[in-house]
C-alpha cells in the first residue's frame, strides 16, 4: 500500500476532524461538570483515572500494534489468539488493581470501593472485538475515527446525565462503567468482529517477541506522563490537585492529536511500506510533516499566550489559577508533539527501542528534576521540571532518526523557531496594549517560593 499524499492528507483530515470533534465534547463535558462538582472531585477523578490508566499499562504487550503490523494479522486464528490474550490480560488487572484498592486507598486518602468500581471497567474493555485494530491496519481512516466520535459523544452525555443527577465521584464511575458497555458492544457492530477462545502458541509468541517493546514503552510512557499527577496528588491540596487537571487536560490535547496522528497515519503507513527505502519514506513524510507541525506551531503559540483569557472565560473563578499553569504545561507541550512524530515513524520501521530509551530518559529526567523543581520554586518549578523532561525525550530519538535516516533535526528546529517567533509576537502585542501577558501571574509565585 504506497504512500501517496492523497492518502496521507485524507487521513490527516480525518484524524483531525475526528479530534476536534472529540476535544469538543470533552470541552463541553469538562466545562458543564466544573459547574456541577466540586475542584476536590476532579481531583479525586484524575487520581482515579491515573490508577487505572496505569495497571492497563502495566501489561500492555501491545496487541494493537501487533495487528497493524503483523503479516499473519489476516488469519482468524492470529485475531482469536490476540482477543483471548486481551481478554486473559482484562482478567488479571481487574484482579490486581481490586487488590492494590486499599493500600492506594490510604496513601491518597480516597475511597477504596472506588478504585474498585474503576477497575472493573477494564473487564468490560477487555471483551471488546479486535475489529477496532483492523480498521487502522487497513487505514480506513472514517470508519475509525467515526466509532471513537461515537464513543465520546455518547461518554459525555452519560457523564454529564449521571453528574446531574448525582454530583459525587460515585456517578463518574457509573457513567464510565456504562459508556465501557457501549463501546464493547459497538466494536462487534465493526466489520471482522467474530472473536472466540483460541490459543495459537506460534501467534501468541509472535505477540510477545514484539509486545516486550511495547510493555516497556508503555510503562515507561504511564510513567512519564502521570509522575507529576502522582506527586502532586500528595502534594498539594486536593482542589488545587483538581485546578491542576483542568489544565493538565487542555494541555494535553495538542499532544494527544499528535499521539493519535503517529498511531493512526504515520505508524501504519510507515509499517506498510515493506519494500520501501528510507530516503522515499521520508520524502513521503516531509510534506505531510511540514502542514501538520506549522499548525501545531501557530496552535501552541496562541495557546500559550491566551489561555488565562480563555480560563477567565470559560470557567468560574474557583478554576482561574489554570490559566497561568496551562500556559507553562503548552511549553513542554510542543517537545511531547515532536517526540510523538518521531516515535511512531520509527515504531512503523519496527525500531521500538528508541522509543524506550527516549521514555526512559524523560522519567529519569522527571523523577529528578521536578521535585527538585518543586523544592525550589513551588508548582512553577515543578512545570519548568516537566518541559525540561520533554527536552530530554526528544534527543534519543532524533539520534535513532539520524542513524535509521529518516531524520527531521532540521525540520523541527525550524518548526520550534516558530514557535518562538509567534509566541514572543503574541506576548509583546498583547503586552503592549496593556492586557498583560498569560505568565504574569507566574511571577509572584516564583518570588514567593511557588504555590
Amino acid at each position: 500500500m504506497a504512500i501517496t499524499q492523497k492518502k496521507a492528507m485524507t487521513g490527516a483530515i480525518w484524524t483531525i476532524a475526528s479530534f476536534g470533534g472529540t476535544t469538543g465534547i470533552r470541552f463541553v463535558s469538562n466545562v458543564v461538570l466544573s459547574r456541577l462538582i466540586t475542584p476536590e472531585i476532579f481531583g479525586i477523578a484524575m487520581v482515579l483515572s491515573t490508577f487505572r490508566s496505569g495497571i492497563e499499562l502495566l501489561t500492555d504487550v501491545g496487541i494493537a500494534q501487533n495487528v497493524v503490523r503483523s503479516r499473519n494479522a489476516d488469519d482468524q486464528s492470529f485475531q482469536n489468539s490476540a482477543w483471548t490474550l486481551q481478554f486473559v490480560r482484562s482478567l488479571i488487572l481487574c484482579s490486581i488493581l481490586s487488590i492494590a484498592a486499599y493500600p492506594l486507598a490510604n496513601l491518597y486518602e480516597i475511597p477504596a470501593t472506588a478504585i474498585q468500581l474503576s477497575a472493573v471497567t477494564i473487564i468490560f474493555l477487555g471483551v471488546s472485538s479486535t475489529s477496532i485494530f483492523y480498521l487502522q491496519r487497513n487505514l480506513q481512516f472514517g470508519r475509525a475515527n467515526m466509532f471513537e466520535l461515537s464513543c465520546d459523544f455518547v461518554t459525555a452525555v452519560l457523564i454529564i446525565f449521571f453528574a446531574y443527577m448525582s454530583p459525587t465521584i460515585w456517578s463518574i464511575l457509573i457513567s464510565g462503567l456504562f459508556a465501557a458497555v457501549f463501546r464493547v458492544g459497538l466494536s462487534y457492530l465493526l466489520p471482522r468482529a467474530r472473536n472466540w477462545f483460541e490459543w495459537n502458541r506460534v501467534h501468541v509468541r509472535e505477540i510477545f517477541s514484539f509486545g516486550k517493546w511495547m510493555f516497556l514503552s508503555s510503562l515507561l510512557s504511564f510513567l512519564c506522563m502521570n509522575f507529576d499527577k502522582l506527586y502532586l496528588a500528595k502534594t498539594i491540596p486536593l482542589a488545587t490537585v483538581g485546578i491542576y487537571a483542568i489544565a493538565r487536560t487542555i494541555a494535553d490535547l495538542p499532544a494527544f492529536l499528535a499521539g493519535r496522528l503517529g498511531y493512526s497515519l504515520i505508524f501504519p503507513m510507515v509499517s506498510s511500506q515493506h519494500a520501501a527505502t528510507r530516503f522515499e519514506i521520508r520524502s513521503g513524510l516531509l510534506a505531510l510533516r511540514t502542514k501538520l507541525l506549522t499548525l501545531a506551531a501557530l496552535g501552541v503559540a496562541c495557546g500559550i499566550a491566551f489561555s488565562d483569557v480563555a480560563v477567565w472565560i470559560i470557567y468560574d473563578p474557583r478554576y482561574f489559577d489554570a490559566g497561568w499553569i496551562l500556559a507553562m504545561l503548552l511549553i513542554g507541550t510542543w517537545g511531547a508533539i515532536l517526540s510523538a512524530f518521531s516515535e511512531f515513524t520509527l515504531l512503523g520501521l519496527s525500531k521500538p527501542g528508541y522509543g524506550v530509551v527516549a521514555n526512559a530518559l524523560k522519567l529519569a529526567g522527571i523523577l529528578l528534576l521536578l521535585p527538585i523543581g518543586y523544592q525550589w520554586m513551588g508548582l512553577p518549578g515543578a512545570l519548568i521540571g516537566l518541559a525540561v523532561g520533554e527536552i530530554v525525550r526528544y534527543l534519543p530519538l532524533a539520534i535513532g532518526s539520524v542513524r535509521e535516516k529518516t531524520s527531521f533535526l532540521l525540520h523541527d528546529l525550524a518548526m520550534t523557531a516558530i514557535v518562538v517567533a509567534a509566541t514572543a509576537g503574541l506576548m509583546w502585542g498583547r503586552s503592549a496594549a496593556g492586557y498583560g501577558t498569560s505568565l504574569d501571574a507566574v511571577l509572584p509565585l516564583l518570588s514567593a517560593g511557588g504555590v
